[in-house]
């Protein structure tokens, strides 16, 4: 072989090799082209979810509901506490109450003892007829 065939043979292999990366290289950019649609096509759909989202929020108003739920929970739970706190003095109340009127009826029957022996004594002093016999 001689150096002119050389050359014409390392031409053909540089040819060869150049068609043949030149095809990968436009399939891989055919790809990444069709990649890049698909890519666009999936951040047009999000970007419409999130508006329709946005304003799904903003028309409901959820987040003032939530405030206000959060608002009339604590005004419950204030309110339980308070109920519970009169319960809890209704109860002592009623307690006195009754322990009260225990006291004042065992004066009033200490007081009814008092008159009865009172009266019991006068009675025996009372001067008695003797029997006669």
């Amino acid at each position: 072989m001689n150096k002119m065939d050389q050359e014409e043979v390392v031409q053909q292999f540089a040819v060869a090799l150049v068609q043949d990366h030149e095809t990968r290289a436009l399939r891989a950019e055919d790809g990444l082209k069709e990649l890049t649609a698909d890519q666009d096509l999936l951040i047009k759909k999000f970007s419409k979810q999130n508006e329709r989202l946005e304003e799904a929020i903003q028309g409901s108003k959820i987040y003032e509901m939530v405030a206000q739920t959060k608002i009339y929970r604590n005004k419950l739970i204030a309110l339980q506490k308070t109920m519970e706190e009169l319960s809890e003095r209704a109860v002592k109340i009623k307690k006195r109450a009754l322990r009260l009127q225990q006291q004042k009826q065992q004066e009033a029957l200490t007081r009814e003892q008092a008159i009865d022996h009172e009266l019991e004594r006068e009675r025996q002093l009372i001067a008695r007829p003797a029997k006669r016999s």
